[in-house]
Order: structure tokens, then sequence, then C-alpha cells
């Protein structure tokens, strides 16, 4: 019976699919002026760049013609904060069931690809880390391919927007109730955004370490809560958007697309990212399903096996989880 459930809901989606229309929201002008004098570049930061694999949106809630796109995850090196993650990208599970792990509505609409040993715990073991040693995980939103991989930091204290819930969420938003709801509430922390200050283009923000390192941005529009980080590299800064800014085509489109769940506040925060880029054109974007734009030759920026960066790695690939088994795992 749920079978021919899912059948009938292909080609529901498949009839519907030719249904899409555009939905453009102006949005606030934002003048592209640095509410800050000047970046802090602080002193050996760095940030690892991951792919975990590639998923892909309907076209109904999209537009035609939606390409895979990549699923991507961050560690940063704090000097003094230690290990700190940006996004946990898909989950293990989703290897081994694809989109199958989901809730059936949302695998029907969401089509996910990872390979055994590419989430980003079995790349951080890859990489010489231990993911129980990480101290910090931001999480950008809990869509389910942010947060894959979060029971593996146990250890961590997990920082939200304030009034998210990590407990009882719905699988059928896509959410996944498994990834977060065994986090202690003393393990959490809530930004609030209301006692946050101007940075850059944006309204709210707050210093996560109170050392300029970090500087959380609030984003909502996507979701519930979303956030992004400004992360003050050496050599300048990079925004990691998280699903704020989903990937450089919606970033410049007016079309908002019907996955926004605050359409106002969505176009709201891609004005403020889109202002940041004419005042400091040379800061690196980095948006939560895009990797075209990292840089691979700048110092402090370290990417982890880039030919995974590609969508195709992921898709037809039957070898792709025993080439991720061949490497030696290094202890850190």
């Amino acid at each position: 019976m749920r079978q021919i459930g899912k059948i009938f809901g292909c080609v529901l989606l498949i009839s519907l699919s030719s249904c899409y229309s555009p939905q453009p929201v102006a949005g606030p002008e934002v003048p592209a002026i640095l509410a800050n004098k000047n970046w802090v570049h602080y002193a050996n930061l760095k940030l690892h760049v991951f792919n975990t694999g590639t998923n892909r949106v309907p076209d109904l809630l999209a537009g035609p013609n939606q390409p895979w796109r990549p699923v991507p995850a961050f560690v940063i090196e704090h000097p003094q904060r230690g290990l700190v993650i940006f996004d946990c990208g898909l989950g293990p599970e989703i290897a081994d069931k694809q989109e199958g792990a989901l809730h059936p509505v949302v695998g029907l609409l969401f089509k996910s690809r990872s390979a055994t040993g590419g989430d980003l715990a079995s790349q951080m073991r890859h990489a010489g880390w231990h993911p129980e040693k990480v101290n910090t995980v931001i999480l950008s939103h809990l869509h389910f391919d942010h947060t894959g991989t979060a029971p593996a930091f146990t250890n961590a204290t997990f920082v939200t927007t304030k009034g998210v819930k990590l407990k009882n969420t719905s699988r059928f938003d896509g959410l996944e109730p498994a990834h977060t709801a065994w986090i202690a509430p003393q393990q959490q922390q809530e930004i609030d955004f209301t006692k946050g200050k101007p940075y850059a283009t944006f309204l709210r923000t707050i210093d996560l370490f109170e050392d300029g390192s970090i500087i959380l941005v609030e984003g909502e529009g996507h979701s519930e809560g979303d956030m992004a980080a400004i992360v003050q590299l050496p050599q300048g800064p990079v925004l990691l958007t998280g699903d704020a800014v989903v990937h450089f085509d919606w970033l410049n489109s007016q079309d908002v697309q019907k996955i926004a769940h605050h359409p106002d506040k969505a176009a709201a925060i891609r004005n403020q990212v889109r202002a940041l880029q004419k005042a400091e054109p040379t800061i690196v974007v980095i948006p939560g399903h895009d990797l075209a734009s990292v840089p691979g030759n700048r110092t402090g920026i370290i990417l982890h096996q880039k030919q995974l960066f590609q969508p195709e790695a992921w898709l037809n690939n039957p070898t792709l989880s025993a080439q991720l088994a061949s490497k030696d795992l290094i202890a850190k």
C-alpha cells in the first residue's frame, strides 16, 4: 500500500512540476556600506571545506530543470577554541537508503545521494580529527542535510538561534529528530539576535566568542531561525550562509522560490548579502549548496577531497564508497 502511495505521489509531482510560478520579492533596499570600519584578520584561524554528498530540490518548488547541488559542511580550526563545526551535512543513513531514510513525502520531494564514508564525521576521521573532540557546532538551521552527523559530536556545545527546538521536531518538515533530540539542554547555546548589533551590511549579529573571530548573522527566511557566520580568516572574511542563501542562482534572482518559509525575510537577507558583495568585493561567499566560488589557492582555506565537490562524483559511482574506505585513518 505504501508503495502504491509513493507511485501516486511521483505521478502527482511530475504532473505538478510544470505548474511552478516564480515568487518574486524585491525586499528592502540595503546600502552597500559596511557598519564596521575594518575587518578582523584573526591569526591562525583556518576554514576546512568538505562536501558530504548531493541533493536536488523538485522543480515544483524551485522552478524547472533544477540541478543536483553539493551538500557542504565546514570545520573551523580556532587557535584558542579548538574545532568548530558549521553545519553537519548529510548523515550516514543517506549513503545506505538515499532519500528512503527521510519522511516519505520529503523523500519524494528532495532527492539525496551520499556514500559510505562520505559523511562529515567519517571525512574528519580521515583528515585526522576525532569528532568527539569537537567543542562547538553551529547549526545554521535544522533541515536534515545540515544536521546529519550531529550525533557524532557528543561533547560539543550546539549553537542555534533562540527558540529553535532540538527535540520533538517534525520529519514531515524536513527535520530528522534522531539528529538532534539526544542533545541535552545544557549542550545548547541559544543566540538571541534581538540583542545583536549591526555588522558589515547585516542588521543583527552576535560575536560568538567575543574575540571577533566568528560573527553570527541573523538570516531567517529559508526556515525558522536561520543563521549565517562570518569567519574572519587572516587573509580576509568568508561568509558561510547556510541556506539563508541556498546557491548563487538564488542569490542573483528576485525569485525567492517556494522553499522560503518567510519570503519577505528571505528577500531581506538576500539583499543584505548582495550589498555586502558590493561593499566588499573580495569577500568569499559560500552558499548552503554551492561550492563553485570557493578559492583553491588561498591560505587559510583548506579543501578536502575536492574531487567530491562536483555532484556528479556522487551519482552513479558504485566504487565511491570503496574509494573513501581505502584512505588511511590518521589519529589526531
